[in-house]
């Protein structure tokens, strides 16, 4: 049997936020990563479905090769990954998510 597409856990992923909220996740992002983007529900990353209820902010650690994403658990709610970046991620991220407006 294959991993369900939509299971973060195929990420090899730290949790950073759990039991939590989008606007407290949201601004974490905004606090910690000079870069950041606007993250659609059901976008599709490294063959992961992210299950968003509504538009999340994604980040970047460019010096630790971090990526943070959000995420929606359907029994735990909102919370945040951070998953090591490979060689294209953050390119390929930034080629189609729209960077956030201040």
């Amino acid at each position: 049997m294959s991993p369900v597409p939509r299971c973060i856990n195929r990420l090899s992923s730290t949790i950073l936020l759990r039991d939590t909220d989008e606007k407290v996740i949201n601004e974490f992002v905004r606090a910690n990563c000079a870069e950041y983007y606007v993250l659609p529900p059901n976008f599709e990353f490294r063959g992961v479905t992210i299950l968003l209820n509504t538009p999340m902010l994604l980040g970047f650690k460019i010096r630790k090769k971090k990526i943070l994403i959000p995420f929606v658990k359907p029994c735990y709610g909102p919370m945040l990954f951070e998953v090591s970046a490979e060689d294209g991620d953050f390119e390929f991220l930034r080629s189609v998510l729209k960077k956030e407006q201040a």
